[in-house]
């Protein structure tokens, strides 16, 4: 056998009565099995999460699918292959205005918030520069239309209505001389037609560039190389990298990743601000007591981890510069702290484990631009080690509403409970939709890594590395027999000869 230092090293704990759920709210109805992860390599939890297994610090967990009120399928997506839908643009588009021009969404630029928040929202944003918005009798507004309304508008008096009707007979040959504007004409032609902000500013970098002596060829060449030179279609990168590549833009934000554990020294030094903002945002968001996301709970939750460290330089693994294992992942606004992605780069994933962010900056929709920004990051590492190539989101829950937008990022696929393969999420929708667990992968498919022989079982007994057919030898007393089978089922073949379970005897 190999050394100890290469393998993980597990506590089972089994299952024991079933607990509150946090999604239907169930008292007793969250069912599941443990193990607490003394240590892990990074391998050992690529394996893991790919049977269904996710951890909570250094707390391993598997719902009991079959019996748990909301069964959780692990749910994973080609971060290669992914594919924007008008929201993911549209929410990194109102980040972008926000960090270019330090307009938030909603906001008209030269007001302040109070002034946005109390505008007509309807179309007033529309209004052709010299018109001026008006009001219908329901306060929307309707820009181009002339409104006779006004807010001192009043009903008229039963004896003055027939004076009013010929007021209005005597002007009708004045109005009938004047140009009738009416909705729906389209743009006005004696102007000159609306233009992308985009290219408002490509222009003027052109204009700045020329102004400065660059050849115009050249000039021409070094934009048409920020576009995309195959089809013309903005990738998730274009997207996120537009306010780096703006000049004088409003705000700073900075993503910086640093390893959690072993803690580096960028991570000690940054913990308060973290956990500061983790106060608020559990406070605020959860509804959590001041005294419960306190440090230490802070601390057991995200920032202790299992994973041992593994350097870039190990070639089992590719070279990713930063290693892999587990880290924070700093969204940095002008200085500030602002949310804090927690991450594990394993071999063939990144997998997120938490994200938090500070209610001041909810506006900017810091969960979906942060999932964004994770799996960019995960192509990038691609670059790295092309075994890289899948974002984990955690666990998709089809009955709660709350946890079905993780199969919005396309293409995904969820874990089948029974043979644990993967199965693309639009073919599990309709099943689910009529059972809250099911099979998920077709007929004649089992799982190939059940049945785990016992000299294949690795335990750790007396400080000694042994398998399990020997430690049943030493201790013929030994009760454990039926844990141990169904700790190897759940682990499986590939983790079960590579992880020590703990044998006290």
């Amino acid at each position: 056998m190999a050394s100890k230092d290469s393998y993980g090293i597990v506590e089972w704990y089994g299952n024991g009565n079933g607990h509150r759920c946090g999604y239907c709210k169930s008292s007793n109805g969250n069912i599941s099995d443990g193990m607490w992860a003394h240590a892990l390599t990074v391998q050992n939890y690529q394996d893991l999460i790919d049977r269904g297994w996710r951890r909570s610090g250094k707390y391993c967990y598997k719902p009991l699918m079959n019996k748990t009120c909301c069964p959780h399928y692990t749910i994973k997506m080609e971060a290669l292959n992914f594919r924007m839908n008008k929201s993911h643009k549209k929410i990194i588009k109102q980040v972008n205005k926000y960090l270019i021009h330090g307009i938030k969404p909603g906001e008209v630029k030269g007001q302040d918030q109070d002034e946005a928040r109390d505008a007509p929202h309807s179309e007033a944003g529309n209004v052709p520069e010299g018109e001026t918005p008006t009001v219908d009798m329901k306060g929307e507004t309707t820009p181009g239309v002339e409104n006779t309304a006004t807010s001192s508008t009043q009903i008229p008096k039963p004896e003055t209505v027939k004076d009013s009707a010929m007021d209005i007979v005597k002007s009708e040959d004045a109005t009938k001389s004047k140009k009738e504007i009416r909705k729906g004409e389209g743009a006005d032609p004696n102007k000159p037609p609306c233009r992308k902000a985009k290219d408002i500013r490509i222009e003027m970098k052109k204009k700045k560039l020329l102004a400065a002596g660059k050849d115009p060829q050249e000039v021409e060449e070094m934009f048409q190389k920020k576009s995309n030179p195959t089809d013309g279609v903005k990738s998730l990168e274009d997207y996120l990298n537009e306010p780096s590549n703006t000049d004088n833009c409003a705000h700073k934000l900075e993503i910086k990743l640093v390893r959690s554990n072993p803690r580096s020294q960028e991570f000690e030094d940054s913990f308060k601000e973290s956990h500061s903002v983790y106060h608020s945002y559990q406070m605020k968001i959860h509804g959590d007591p001041p005294s419960k996301p306190s440090e230490a709970q802070y601390t057991r939750f995200l920032c202790d981890s299992p994973l041992k460290e593994t350097k870039g330089e190990d070639k089992t693994h590719g070279r990713v510069s930063m290693g892999y294992g587990s880290f924070h992942q700093h969204y940095i606004l002008d200085g500030r702290i602002i949310a804090v992605g927690v991450v594990d780069i394993l071999p063939h994933c990144i997998s997120s484990v938490y994200l938090y962010y500070h209610p001041d900056y909810s506006f900017l929709a810091l969960g979906t631009y942060t999932a964004l920004q994770e799996i960019a990051f995960t192509r990038s590492l691609n670059k790295m080690d092309q075994e890289l190539k899948y974002y984990y989101m955690g666990y998709y829950i089809h009955s709660c509403p709350k946890m079905v937008y993780k199969g919005q990022y396309y293409p995904s696929f969820l874990l089948c409970p029974e043979t644990y393969t993967w199965q693309p999420i639009e073919k599990c929708r309709p099943k689910l939709d009529q059972n809250r667990y099911s099979r998920l992968a077709p007929d004649g498919v089992e799982d190939e890594n059940l049945n785990v022989p016992d000299d294949k079982i690795t335990v750790l007994y007396m400080r000694q590395l042994m398998n399990y057919a020997i430690y049943t030898q030493l201790n013929p007393k030994a009760k454990d027999a039926k844990a141990v089978k169904k700790y190897s089922q759940l682990v499986g073949k590939k983790v079960a000869p590579n992880m020590m379970l703990f044998r006290s005897g």
